[in-house]
């Protein structure tokens, strides 16, 4: 167990080494641009990438404070069982979060969609609604990105097949770009 954790370990450590700071920059700068223009933040995913973008909201709408010491709006779409079972059940999985985007979604807005296959179909729907309606997309991504990584805006992409490692760049990511926004932390 042991030589397997410490490969683990050395594995992500490696993934760590080689993010693109550049890319990191952009959406942390788009993130915080969104937020000074008065514009919502959107977040979704499946799985452990809902329960990521639920963290990176709750953390970011907590921690971050406006220039005009207002907290920005960030919503996750993935937390409402009863929405997300409802829109299944009638309109179809594949439509869970775009049909939440149309009486949500301004242009302006950003919407944050992490799939690490890059292919998942609910995610793109939510990615080709939310460009349709003017709004920015921040993807993030592993394996070899799939239709996500075309469609976003920004895509932070952790070239990766190891889910458990990809999940956790992820959380990275979300966490730097919440630390880079955070005047306090500045």
């Amino acid at each position: 167990m042991k030589t397997k954790v410490k490969t683990y370990h050395e594995m992500f450590t490696g993934l760590l080494s080689g993010i693109h700071f550049d890319e990191l920059s952009k959406a942390a700068s788009l993130v915080s641009k969104t937020c000074l223009a008065d514009k919502q933040i959107l977040t979704a995913g499946n799985g452990g990438s809902a329960a990521l973008a639920i963290h990176f909201a709750a953390e970011f709408g907590k921690n971050v404070i406006g220039s005009n010491d207002k907290q920005p709006r960030v919503l996750p779409l993935c937390c409402n069982s009863t929405i997300i079972t409802a829109l299944g059940n009638d309109c179809g999985y594949d439509n869970i979060f775009s049909y939440q985007l149309r009486s949500l979604l301004n242009s302006g807005d950003l919407v944050i969609l992490i799939s690490p296959s890059g292919h998942s179909p609910n995610i793109i729907k939510a990615a080709e609604f939310a460009k349709s309606m003017g709004a920015a997309v921040l993807g993030m991504t592993g394996f070899n990105g799939g239709k996500l990584k075309e469609l976003a805006d920004i895509t932070l992409h952790v070239p990766c097949n190891v889910n458990e490692l990809i999940g956790d760049v992820h959380s990275f990511f979300c966490h730097a770009i919440i630390y880079a926004c955070n005047r306090k932390a500045n």
